[in-house]
């Protein structure tokens, strides 16, 4: 194990495992994305011409794609950036709408005159991309947020957040608009400025506290890279992020200036992705993969691991399909509204029959409608048996979070509140049967299925 205080700076360098797993393939990477699943198929993007990427179905070995997101670039960026080269710096891609919205930033080296842009697809697995235009901008300024490194964010409350930014103005967020992928209303600053060297912000959340990610240093340089990465934490989104520690230094054995954090949440486990320049490869710039898990509060981070179950289920949208019916939840009328009642209906690839899960990391889960947004809740906080489940705007108390506790292929759902199960009254199969929470009886109108479908 690696720990030291650097005590004249006030910095944590946090423990991590130098010994790692093996990544084999094709592993070049410089600023990766956030690492995605489509159906079996991982997807890793990075810095590129075109927007590069490759695929693997374990994690650890990677193949490159046949082409790169696009062949023809989108016009409007020759109107923002003069005398562009093609290469995209810094994607991110996360699902939302139904789709794979993939966010990438064109600019040049030195100037704040930059650009994210967004496209989207619907499979990832056979992409069709449209691209939907400028999310945000800078125009120069030395004072500006650069907008550069998007990195994408899904809160315990199902909204998603963009953060962004580099030298210059420093780190900015906004929440995102999950029908145009555009921002929804303005961006607030939340770290850094004065030209300081931060860059590359990702945003994770355990419990009560966000994570904010960071880059220090200077990149792109090889194995002269002066890259290493930050963390910091706050109990509210847009800070203040304080108690800065930093997570993995510039040199650890052949592994050189780490940066561009990004987090996989995996069947419970919590997979960081990361470049790193290569002392025993000439510097060559290549994708690490470590595990995170907290400890006192903070991120750990080692490269000493397998790639298996924590005993958890992945982020991601899902079925909920009762057991005994083979039917699945839905707000009743797919309605949008606070308080509507949750039922049981005939699955018919409904929007409002798909749910995001959110994994809080104490034990519980958001439960989170995708047509909606709202959050699976007990009605009325109540701790009774046979009190209705609704969907409520998600405020965080202990009726709209779950426990999901696996036993034989099959799910029993429990609320914090109560203890108690959810339940199909009566153990009806019928279209429009009420959801309630009861007393726990192991039968299979209290067990259902969850399905991933992204």
């Amino acid at each position: 194990m690696f720990t030291r205080l650097l005590a004249g700076l006030g910095l944590w360098v946090l423990s991590f495992t130098a010994s790692a797993i093996t990544l084999s393939g094709l592993i070049n990477s410089h600023d990766p994305g956030t690492i995605t699943k489509d159906g079996n198929t991982y997807f890793h993007f990075t810095t590129g011409t075109g927007i590069w990427y490759s695929t693997s179905t374990n994690l650890t070995t990677w193949t490159g794609a046949a082409s790169p997101v696009f062949s023809t670039y989108p016009s409007w960026i020759y109107n923002k950036v003069n005398n562009f080269s093609g290469s995209f710096w810094a994607p991110d891609v996360i699902h939302m709408n139904g789709y794979y919205y993939l966010y990438y930033s064109v600019s040049t080296f030195g100037t704040s005159v930059s650009a994210i842009g967004v496209a989207r697809t619907a499979s990832l697995t056979s992409p069709s991309w449209t691209d939907l235009g400028i999310v945000v901008e800078s125009w120069g300024g030395s004072s500006e947020i650069n907008a550069i490194d998007p990195a994408l964010y899904r809160d315990h409350d199902g909204k998603v957040y963009m953060s962004y930014g580099s030298f210059f103005g420093g780190i900015g967020i906004a929440e995102i608009n999950q029908s145009s992928g555009k921002l929804n209303g303005s961006v607030t600053k939340i770290y850094g400025g004065n030209h300081a060297d931060i860059e590359a912000p990702y945003i994770s959340r355990n419990g009560d506290y966000y994570y904010l990610f960071i880059n220090r240093g200077a990149c792109c340089n090889g194995a002269s890279s002066t890259y290493y990465v930050q963390v910091a934490r706050s109990t509210s989104i847009t800070g203040p992020y304080t108690d800065v520690r930093t997570l993995l230094p510039n040199t650890d054995g052949k592994y050189k200036g780490p940066g561009h954090i990004g987090v996989l949440k995996q069947d419970g486990c919590n997979y960081v992705s990361t470049h790193y320049y290569d002392l025993n490869d000439n510097g060559a710039a290549k994708l690490d993969i470590l595990k995170m898990t907290y400890s006192n509060g903070w991120p750990t981070l080692t490269r000493s691991f397998s790639v298996a179950s924590c005993g958890g289920v992945s982020d991601g949208l899902y079925r909920i399909t009762a057991r005994h019916s083979g039917k699945d939840l839905l707000p009743a009328a797919k309605s949008s509204a606070n308080g509507a009642m949750i039922q049981q209906e005939t699955w018919n690839s409904y929007r409002a029959q798909q749910w995001y899960l959110i994994n809080q990391g104490t034990g519980y889960y958001s439960v989170i409608n995708a047509a909606s947004l709202k959050s699976l809740d007990v009605y009325n906080n109540s701790t009774a048996a046979g009190a209705n489940i609704s969907q409520w705007d998600y405020w965080g108390g202990a009726g709209q979070k779950w426990s999901l506790t696996s036993n034989s292929g099959y799910y029993t759902v429990k609320s914090q509140l109560s203890n108690l199960p959810l339940d199909v009254l009566n153990l009806s199969t019928a279209n429009g049967a009420q959801i309630i929470q009861w007393t726990a009886t192991g039968a299979t109108n209290q067990q259902f299925s969850l399905t991933r479908l992204k």
